[in-house]
């Protein structure tokens, strides 16, 4: 087998195969894609090495630009954005020659990077990690239904702080405060919270001038996603995640929202606890990530030369 970066004259053949691909996983649009072309983050893989040469499977990746907010220790974070593979070609087989490309050293970057990948369906998830990906977690969904009967005491006194919309100026404090409180790995950046408080709400809660936890949300007809909940780590485990989340539920409340869906990590405890003391339950939704962790190319040395 032969594997190749695809150009933009890649274009229609790459179409054919996802018009006729049994096994796929497209998380990306037609501007995405015509963007992964002409930037070279599309590796195609043919039968043989000829021009004749059936194609039989593709990987989209999208390398993230390093966000100034995201640990110096921490790997670039690159996601897996595309995968399909013809019926005549295994994913597992197919995905073990694109990653065996894709790994290959390439790049002067200093930082070691890490290649994510979502799964969820059975064939993509065997085919990650038999290509050598590790299942690093499990993310589970969590609704909440009849939003429009529930009430909910106010918070303990104890919990002093203020909640109200985000600003602009808010952006870069919380990409600061997102660091300190997740693993690279689920790390927001600066660009997301722009996304978030476009797409709105995003509430923060504060104490004085010092931001300690935010709650981002999509309200949509008659359903609310949290989208994200943070607290400072310092903060934690005093209340404020739950004053955080109700304010948001009762924001969708009033807009008219009957039920609320979030997710959160099969590892992390504490916040299943409180969703459910909420009235959220499972909703039997999940799904799997992977991680392939690369470290950084050896740095050459560099060898003076005298008259």
């Amino acid at each position: 087998m032969f594997v190749r970066t695809a150009t933009p004259a890649d274009s229609a053949a790459i179409y054919a195969l996802l018009d006729r691909a049994p096994r796929q996983r497209v998380q990306l649009g037609a501007e995405d894609i015509a963007a992964a072309l002409a930037t070279g983050q599309c590796l195609l893989l043919y039968a043989a090495d000829h021009a004749a040469a059936p194609l039989l499977a593709l990987l989209i990746t999208l390398a993230e630009a390093r966000p100034p907010s995201l640990p110096a220790a921490a790997p670039d974070r690159i996601y897996v954005r595309a995968v399909a593979f013809h019926a005549s070609c295994s994913p597992t087989t197919g995905l073990q020659h694109l990653l065996r490309a894709f790994t290959a050293p390439a790049t002067r970057d200093p930082h070691p990077r890490q290649l994510i990948a979502y799964g969820g369906e059975g064939w993509l998830d065997r085919a990650l990690r038999d290509a050598g990906m590790k299942l690093t977690d499990r993310v589970h969904f969590f609704a909440l239904d009849r939003l429009q009967k529930r009430t909910w005491p106010p918070p303990p006194a104890a919990v002093a702080c203020t909640i109200r919309d985000a600003t602009p100026a808010d952006l870069a404090p919380l990409a600061h405060l997102d660091s300190l409180t997740f693993d690279p790995l689920w790390h927001y950046a600066q660009r997301h919270f722009q996304d978030a408080l476009l797409q709105g709400p995003l509430l923060v809660a504060a104490t004085g001038e010092e931001l300690i936890g935010y709650v981002a949300l999509r309200l949509e007809h008659a359903s609310c996603t949290i989208a994200r909940l943070a607290v400072h780590p310092q903060r934690q485990g005093q209340g404020y995640g739950r004053a955080l989340l109700l304010a948001g539920l009762r924001l969708a409340q009033q807009w008219g929202c009957n039920r609320a869906i979030l997710n959160t990590q099969a590892t992390n405890h504490r916040s299943q606890q409180l969703y459910r003391s909420l009235g959220f339950r499972p909703t039997g939704e999940s799904f799997a990530v992977f991680v392939l962790d690369l470290p950084a190319p050896p740095q050459l040395a560099v060898t003076e030369h005298t008259a």
